[in-house]
């Protein structure tokens, strides 16, 4: 698992990624990602497994939460993560009002959305949609059922 800046460790608290190992009992320790520190940004290892972590943020004016999935190379320029990263995948915590949830995107299934880079561009954030979110334009609830099956209420 990649080591995360000390300078980084210990500053963000990884509070939806706590509740939900709560919920789940799984024990880990969240290594904070420089990049995204906004967002909650950590990898962390579920068993055998390493995953990218994010907590989205809601904005007011617009439905669903947003989330930024993006990594900064030497040279200073940011792009989408690639289709071969070595991550199983990206964890994003939402949570609105008294609901929270968990978008379980695999790699597989961030390729399929167009997310990582690769035969596509990708993308350096987007939204997520939760079950919960309902009244919502065309282009939205197309989103939300692609992104349905990577999602769980807790």
């Amino acid at each position: 698992m990649p080591d995360g800046s000390a300078r980084y460790r210990g500053c963000m608290r990884f509070n939806a990624f706590a509740a939900y190992s709560a919920e789940v009992v799984v024990t880990a320790e969240v290594i904070p990602e420089m990049q995204n520190s906004d967002y909650e940004s950590g990898i962390v290892q579920i068993g055998e497994e390493v995953w990218h972590i994010r907590t989205a943020r809601n904005i007011p004016t617009e439905p669903g939460a947003f989330v930024a999935f993006w990594q900064r190379h030497a040279d200073g320029n940011t792009t989408p993560f690639s289709d071969d990263d070595p991550a199983a995948g990206l964890l994003v915590f939402v949570a609105q009002h008294d609901r929270r949830g968990v978008f379980r995107f695999t790699g597989a299934r961030l390729t399929a959305l167009g997310i990582t880079s690769g035969r596509r561009p990708g993308k350096r954030g987007f939204r997520v949609y939760p079950n919960w979110r309902t009244g919502l334009n065309v282009q939205a609830t197309t989103t939300q059922r692609a992104q349905a099956p990577a999602f769980q209420e807790f």
